[in-house]
């Protein structure tokens, strides 16, 4: 998640044009929204900047790796509101986290990555169950998850403050 799709960005080099009125970059033959338009206007010169940069920088990517951010950000805007929400929080709460828990949150996503697909989907399809028992009855379903038995007291409690937690919770071991 920490990849951003830059597909969609606005940017535009100025060229001739000043800052002020250069507008966002689009694909030949479409046109630009008014309400692009207007939040392109509407950045201070430096946003504006930032966007240029990032656009550049996307385009030097290769192709594959393009490819590969579009299909995640198709993906992404696939999602429930409700579920892109709940990643948005524990994003949030895992840049708070100390580098402990944070090391146990990778380890969490480096396992679930390298279990065969149907395996991961399963995992994930449990978790999203897991989250809607109620606390006391929650360990003893995530025993059911591949290698969570494997892990650490510590461990475990970090990985279920970060999947379970309201946001604003900080870590249990703090």
């Amino acid at each position: 998640m920490s990849e951003n799709a830059f597909a969609d960005l606005p940017a535009h080099a100025a060229g001739e044009e000043s800052a002020e009125s250069a507008g966002p970059h689009q694909p030949q033959g479409e046109s630009i929204s008014p309400e692009r338009l207007e939040r392109w206007r509407a950045m201070s010169p430096e946003e504006r900047e930032r966007i240029r940069e990032r656009y550049r920088r996307w385009k030097e990517l290769p192709p594959e790796k393009q490819e590969r951010i579009k299909e995640r950000h198709r993906r992404w805007r696939e999602l429930p509101e409700e579920q892109r929400r709940y990643l948005k929080e524990r994003r949030e709460m895992l840049k708070d986290a100390g580098p402990e828990d944070r090391a146990v949150v990778r380890k969490f996503f480096d396992r679930m990555h390298s279990l065969p697909p149907e395996t991961r989907t399963a995992a994930r399809q449990k978790i999203q169950e897991v989250r809607s028992l109620p606390p006391g009855e929650r360990e003893e379903a995530m025993r059911s998850l591949p290698f969570y038995s494997e892990l650490s007291d510590r461990e475990r409690d970090t990985l279920r403050w970060f999947l379970f937690a309201r946001p604003g919770e900080r870590p249990p071991h703090e």
